[in-house]
Parts: structure tokens; sequence; C-alpha cells
């Protein structure tokens, strides 16, 4: 036997294996067999698939039974029937199925005592019930349970039982550690967090939130738990959809689960709400897509499940891929804000350096030319002053004067001059002549005294030079003062040496 093609397969047929693939995870190849027994009915060949099939087949039972129609007609209902199954969840869901933060502050807890009246009047049936429930508690499977628990909701007049307020993650926790207390080892995956934090979690990742409320004054509650929801096939169905569901529990006694049922306008006990986001009303805003009360067999639950899960699932799907198309163009543009940013800081740094380069640049330039002014200035003053200064020198002792002092100088270019002076001479004049000895050299050439020179304004001069006597080595210092006669005697062998360079040199060492 050849194995289905799916291409062959009509629009309406390829949607109905769609959501039924969706909801039991079977191979499609596999499933268009059991889908074309089940005359493409949805509803029913996921029913056929976690019940097992009938031993007769009542769709080709109750074909036999009506009347002969047309294959188009046939068909027409098939699409029918799988249009219905595929939608049996309205898209678009009144205004009272909007589910909003619920309010769990203590103060809008609120109380409910037994009524006064009743309680007086129903005092003596009370006690009378209380002995002959304790005296004849073996006989009670003689008494209908229906009648136990009128006469009990008549004595105990309470909407719900209330019991100590806690936060909502504690109470979230209080109900799993009774849970698993009462049913054994808990492996569903209820959020330990309170409902307005999980549904905002589910709203944020677009994802599904089941909402479980147990009442314990139910007598179905232990048997539906134990029988559906602790059942394999509906933890296997919660594992397949692990990342797109969020499951949340709470017991009515609670405040907290009781405002939730009264939010998700619960009527019957067991409940089982599914709400995801939707965007019908304009906004998008946390719907209820699926309301189960009361028990339910496991099969039923997981079809209903699955059907509205898969309703929903294109609109969540296309929601989280525009939201993840926003987020990358956001992580894109603030990567983009992030490199024009680095590269801003990085152009302002050149330019600072730039900046700074050009400023030390032109700071360099101007103390160099403060520095060759300066230094040009100096060279004129000392200019000047070696010319005024060279015009108040005496002139040399002739042969007359006994008392002269002979003085033979060996210049810093190596030329030796002999002049004489007379004794009394302040040592200065000594100091002065070796100085302006060119300018009195150029006088003397040229025949004439030149131009009177005045003082340098505010200049003081220093003598760039020491006169030092070599056999032995004496430094002749100008500023010990004295006479030429007092400081080298009545005649002497000086040298120029010059201080400017041995200053440079030791200022480079």
């Amino acid at each position: 036997m050849s194995s289905p093609d799916i291409s062959q397969l009509n629009p309406a047929q390829q949607e109905a294996l769609q959501t039924y693939t969706a909801v039991t995870d079977q191979d499609p190849i596999a499933a268009i067999p059991l889908l074309q027994r089940c005359e493409w009915n949805v509803q029913i060949a996921i029913a056929r698939f976690f019940d097992g099939e009938p031993a007769t087949d009542p769709l080709a039972e109750a074909r036999s039974a009506l009347p002969p129609t047309s294959a188009r007609q046939t068909a027409n209902l098939q699409f029918e029937s799988l249009v219905s199954s595929v939608r049996s969840v309205p898209l678009r869901q009144d205004p009272e199925d909007i589910v909003e933060r619920v309010d769990t502050s203590a103060a809008n807890e609120r109380q409910y005592h037994p009524s006064f009246l009743l309680s007086i009047l129903f005092t003596p049936f009370n006690i009378m019930y209380r002995v002959l429930s304790t005296v004849l508690s073996p006989l009670g499977f003689l008494v209908p349970s229906f009648v136990s628990r009128l006469f009990q909701r008549l004595i105990y007049q309470q909407s719900r039982p209330v019991r100590r307020a806690l936060p909502p993650a504690e109470t979230a926790r209080r109900f799993i550690r009774e849970f698993s207390e009462e049913y054994g080892d808990n492996s569903l995956p209820f959020a330990e967090t309170g409902f307005n934090l999980t549904l905002d979690d589910a709203k944020k990742n677009f994802k599904f939130l089941l909402v479980v409320l147990l009442s314990p004054s139910h007598d179905e509650n232990t048997g539906w738990v134990q029988e559906t929801l602790l059942s394999g096939q509906l933890k296997t169905f919660l594992d397949s959809h692990k990342d797109e569901l969020l499951l949340w529990g709470g017991n009515v006694r609670d405040a907290e689960a009781y405002q939730v049922s009264s939010s998700l306008q619960c009527t019957k006990f067991p409940f089982v709400g599914l709400i995801c986001q939707t965007n019908d009303s304009g906004s998008a805003a946390m719907t209820v897509v699926l309301r189960a009360s009361g028990p339910m067999p496991v099969s039923e639950l997981v079809a209903k499940l699955g059907t509205a899960m898969t309703a929903h699932q294109a609109q969540l799907a296309a929601t989280r891929a525009q939201r993840a198309e926003q987020q990358a163009s956001r992580n894109l543009r603030q990567e983009q804000d992030s490199a024009y940013e680095r590269s801003l800081a990085q152009d302002r740094e050149r330019a600072r350096r730039r900046r700074e380069e050009a400023e030390a640049a032109a700071r360099a330039e101007k103390e160099a030319q403060e520095r060759a002014m300066a230094l040009e200035k100096r060279r004129a003053n000392i200019a000047q002053w070696r010319h005024w200064r060279a015009q108040s020198l005496p002139k040399e002792p002739g042969p007359e004067v006994k008392d002269a002092i002979r003085v033979s100088i060996r210049m810093a270019s190596g030329e030796r001059i002999i002049r004489k002076f007379h004794s009394e001479a302040d040592l200065d004049e000594l100091y002065a002549f070796v100085d302006c000895y060119e300018v009195v050299k150029a006088k003397e050439a040229a025949g004439t005294n030149g131009e009177e020179v005045e003082e340098p304004v505010g200049y003081e001069h220093e003598y760039g030079f020491r006169l030092v006597s070599p056999m032995p080595r004496t430094v002749v210092d100008l500023e010990k003062g004295g006479s030429v006669g007092e400081r080298i005697g009545k005649a002497a062998n000086l040298l120029v040496e010059p201080v400017e360079e041995e200053e440079e040199a030791s200022d480079e060492d």
C-alpha cells in the first residue's frame, strides 16, 4: 500500500491535518489514514487518538442510516464540520473575557460569616447531626451524598472558607506544597509566583497562561485531579508546549485565587481557563480563550486546549515575530548609535589632539621667537654696552709711569695681547678691556672714536669669561674686587676662559 501524498490533499484537509498534528504531535503520514476514517473531523480524530478507536465505526453506521447524498454535499458537510472544530473558540472575544490584574491587597479581603439567624435555628440540628454522624458513620454509605452536602451547607452558610492571607508568591508556594502533600508527587510545572506576575510574564513573552482553580469542598475535585490533571496524557501535552505555556494553580479558599475565579467568571469547579494575548479589541489585551468548568475527561480537555491554542498560535507567532523584528531593529539602532558615538568620540579625540598639537606648536614657535628676540636684544645690548664701555676705558700708561703693571693676556681666539695698566686701576678695567678689545681694536684701526653711545637702559652686563693665571693656576675673580696691582702683582700672564661654554657643557652632562 503506497503512503499518502500530502500534496494531493485539498486546502481544508491540509488545514485539518495541521490542526490534528499540532495537538497530537503525530507523524502527518500516519495521521492521514485516521483522519480519513474520521471523515476529516478533527475532534473525533483527536478523541480516537487518545482514547483508542471503537470496535464499530459510528460515522459509517450514521452514514448508512441517512438517505443517500451527493458527493458535493458530503464534502460540504465535512468542510463545515472541520471549520466548526477548528474555530470552536471564537477569535473575537467579548469585553467580559478580558483579564485584568487582580487586587491582592489585604484591605480588600472580605470574610463571610455564617448567618446568625440560621446558626441559631440549626444549632439543635447541628448537634444532632454530629452525634448521629459519629454513631452511624459505618452506615454512611446508605445515605446519599448530596443530602449530607445540602445539610452541611445549610448549617455552615459560607460563600467560601477564609484562610490566613499571605503574599501572592507565598500563597502560590503554599498551594503547590499542599497539592503535593494531598495528591503525591507533583510533576506539574506550577508557577511559584502570584497571578499578576504570571499574567505579566505571559503577556510580555506572548505565551499562553493555563489557570487551574480547585475547590476542596467539591466531591469531584479529588477524582478530577487524579484522573485528569495528573494524567500522563495531560503531562505529555504540557511538556510538548512548555516553551509557550505557563501553568498557574490556586485554591479558592485563598483570597487571590478567589478573586481570580471572580475575574474569570468561574461558575463551577474544578475550573480550567486558557488565557492569551489578543488584538481583536484594538489593543493588546489578555483574553480568556477557553473555559472548561466541572469534571472533564482528559482526552476532551487536551483536545479543547489543543484546538484553542492552535487557533491563536498563528497570531501569537506573528506578534512574537513582530516583537523580535522590533527588538532587532532596536538593537541595530542602538549598535549604530553606539558606533556613531564611538566614531564621534574618536573624531573628538583626534580633533583634541590636533588642537593640542597645534597649540603646542604655536606655543613652541612663540617661545622660540621670544627666545630669539631676547637673544637678539641681549646681543644688541652687549654690543651697545661694549661701545659705551670702550668710551670710558683709560688710555694705556706711557713709559713715564713707573708703577705701571705689564699684563700679557691670551684671548679665547688664541691672540696674545700685551698691555700696561695703572697699579691702582680697578680690576673691572682689566675685565672691561678684555671684553671690549674688539671694539677698541676696530676704533684704533679706523683712527676715530666714533659716535657717542649711551649705556643700555635696564641692562646689567655680565662678563662671559674669567681671567686665570696658569702657573700656578689661579682664578682672578672679579667678585673679590681690588686693584690690578693688588690682585696680579707687578706683571702677570693671564688666560681668558669662557664661562658660558663651560656652563653649557655642564648642563648637557
